[in-house]
């Protein structure tokens, strides 16, 4: 493969390697990579006759579609950071994230599920004036024009403006904002550029086994980076096909993997029990599979089983990792062949091209099997927040290290067990505790699927472990036997002072359960 350095040079590489090679399913549509080339060109120049220039912000209000990849594609030929909007935003977080970022361009669908974001469209055409263009895909309202007719529009006399424009570009230029779940606090936006992108895409690749004509499946929201670099960025990298979805649903995304034909599966633990629920899922067709991939928490002991009973049959790999959006995904994985006890205890370890270490508060590395904050080094790491060098200062030293605010250990073989975020560790009566400690042994008995450990206000210790339990459908758990069971393999300070057991927990849309409104909610 010739030397790409650049994000779009990778569809123009595939377009004319394969150009009738399918770049992209989606609803009954087949677009091929000589389509995704075409079509990323008449994008970018849509974009420079609407006035983005090299370093400007364009966005994309939508979930996984054909215009997710022909805008961002698009974005990063003229030399503009392309971001994702989910559509489950409400307007009020939409203001926040343009008000940030203030794009020049924003692209957005008419409509998603029963919702009309037409009102949501003018309010913010008339309250930015920064915005020169926002494009609809559907009908547009007022303040917006329809993006089709805009972007279809012959633009012959711009085509050498863009070959100009696409020259200028340089590996170390902003190409992608991903903004941050905000579960702390407000939102941050997470500068990635075309370098840190296809410098983590290199070794993933190798590591999901997405060599060339993969097919993955995308049915994240586009402003995760699941979606913007592990999968939906990725299969383009591989010059395979995108599989795209616009929702997640259950029954859906099973006959989807199916009829497609995916090779690389992957989501988060709490998509495959929603799955495990389907009663077509035990006669899915899985032979095509090559690997199941989780990531966003820990696993659950019955999505290990299931995913690795099925990977021995059809001869697929099962794998987890560790990452961060300021990573750009995934930094460590699990080997193929790894036993259930790693897949379930263990993020498995750093790639050899990039650094981890886990170190104390004063930055400083400690031993194999002690708990600290794990920090990283390499070139897949942020450029750093946006418009906030103070808190990229925080975060990264002098030398090049990204200190992420997880906590962990590393054993003797370099695989490191997560023990949570260091804002989640607590002191009860003087000692240090680790929630996912406490939540992996509530978790292996039996009937819990899943477990959430919060601290609350304590009269005596100052802080004590309260724990939130989610049973097995149809299952029963008794809450004094569970802390009986914790009391036999935990010192007494960890052992949770209160068990609450339910099948209702407020869940996050990356499938963990919210703790922070579990601590919201203990006052």
């Amino acid at each position: 493969m010739p030397d790409l350095s650049l994000t779009w040079q990778y569809v123009e590489h595939w377009a004319e390697r394969c150009p009738y090679r399918e770049a992209i399913a989606f609803v009954g549509e087949r677009r091929d990579y000589g389509w995704l080339r075409d079509q990323m060109d008449l994008v970018a120049k849509a974009f420079l006759e609407a006035g983005v220039e090299k370093g400007d912000r364009v966005g994309l209000l939508s979930m996984a579609r054909p215009e997710f990849l022909t805008t961002y594609m698009a974005a990063n030929k003229v030399g503009a950071m392309w971001f994702g909007l989910s559509p489950k935003f409400r307007l009020d977080e939409l203001r926040f994230i343009i008000a940030d970022c203030k794009p020049t361009v924003l692209v957005a669908v008419r409509s998603y599920l029963d919702r009309d974001f037409g009102e949501d469209l003018t309010a913010l055409a008339r309250e930015f004036s920064f915005l020169k263009k926002i494009l609809v895909i559907g009908d547009p309202v007022e303040g917006t024009e329809a993006f089709e007719p805009y972007v279809m529009k012959p633009r012959p006399e711009l085509d050498q403006a863009l070959a100009r424009r696409a020259a200028e570009i340089a590996p170390e230029d902003e190409a992608l904002l991903m903004y941050t779940s905000g579960s702390t606090g407000k939102p941050k936006g997470v500068v990635h550029t075309h370098a840190s992108i296809l410098a983590n895409l290199a070794v993933q690749a190798r590591a999901f086994g997405m060599g060339e004509g993969v097919r993955g499946l995308l049915h994240f929201p586009i402003n995760h980076v699941a979606a913007d670099v592990e999968i939906g960025y990725a299969c383009v990298y591989a010059g395979g096909t995108c599989v795209m979805m616009e929702r997640f649903d259950p029954a859906a995304t099973l006959e989807t993997v199916a009829r497609e034909r995916v090779h690389v599966f992957g989501q988060v633990p709490a998509m495959f029990l929603m799955e495990f629920g389907v009663p077509t899922f035990s006669d899915t067709d899985w032979s095509h599979v090559t690997a199941f991939i989780w990531s966003g928490s820990a696993a659950p002991a019955l999505v290990v089983d299931v995913l690795t009973g099925i990977a021995e049959k059809v001869g697929a790999n099962v794998l987890t990792g560790y990452g961060t959006t300021e990573m750009c995904g995934f930094v460590s994985y699990t080997n193929p062949g790894d036993s259930k006890e790693r897949l379930l205890h263990s993020a498995g370890k750093c790639a050899p091209e990039f650094e981890l270490r886990i170190v104390d508060d004063n930055r400083e590395p400690i031993p194999a099997g002690e708990i600290g904050e794990i920090a990283v080094r390499g070139p897949f790491l942020m450029k750093g927040y946006y418009n906030r060098p103070d808190l990229t200062a925080e975060v990264m030293d002098a030398e090049g290290w990204y200190y992420s605010g997880d906590l962990a250990s590393m054993d003797a073989d370099g695989y490191i067990h997560i023990a949570g975020r260091k804002s989640e560790m607590f002191i009860s009566g003087g000692e240090n505790v680790y929630p996912r400690e406490i939540e992996d042994i509530i978790e292996s008995y039996p009937g819990v699927l899943m477990a959430a450990v919060v601290a609350a206000p304590d009269p005596t210790f100052q802080e004590v472990g309260h724990a939130y339990v989610m049973p097995y459908p149809g299952r029963e758990i008794d809450a004094a036997a569970l802390a009986t069971h914790c009391r036999e393999r935990l010192a007494n300070f960890k052992v949770p002072k209160r068990f609450e057991v339910s099948s209702n927990l407020p869940m996050l849309p990356t499938g963990k359960i919210d703790k922070r409104a579990l601590r919201d909610s203990n006052g």
